[in-house]
């Protein structure tokens, strides 16, 4: 087996994880997949950008999460192409949809996101770039 379909099939693995960590709404789980050398950006409406790093991240988790809570959230996730970045390097693009009490909301994003098979043979999140849009713009396939 390459070494590059190696890599695709455990970090597929992985990204389930990712997911049900993300849909879990415990803000401790979700930063622990995080990289310490994070960078984020988000481009949000009318061009509004916000770019953070890793302690941004787990408080923004957090925040989130504890807004959420009562509310029984989850996100929905459209993986729209997974490829090797490096050989121990993979981006991830992928839509995400939210509901809340049972409601879809309208939001939707778009994800780019990079991760890191480390050392220690767990996978990080290292980059993350996010673009908003109005759902009457979305086209799912």
């Amino acid at each position: 087996m390459s070494t590059t379909k190696t890599l695709i099939e455990d970090f597929r693995r992985f990204f389930i994880h990712f997911q049900e960590t993300w849909n879990s709404c415990n803000a401790n789980n979700m930063t622990a997949l995080l990289s310490e050398d994070l960078t984020v950006r988000w481009g949000g409406p009318e061009t509004t950008i916000s770019d953070w790093g890793y302690e941004e991240a787990c408080e923004g988790w957090k925040e989130a999460y504890k807004q959420y809570e009562g509310h029984y959230p989850k996100w929905y996730f459209q993986e729209l192409h997974i490829t090797p970045a490096s050989e121990n390097e993979v981006i991830a693009t992928f839509w995400v949809t939210f509901e809340m009490d049972g409601t879809l909301k309208e939001v939707v994003k778009l994800f780019v996101q990079r991760f890191r098979k480390e050392q220690n043979n767990e996978w990080k999140l290292i980059r993350e770039y996010c673009e908003s849009l109005s759902p009457e713009h979305f086209i799912s396939n």
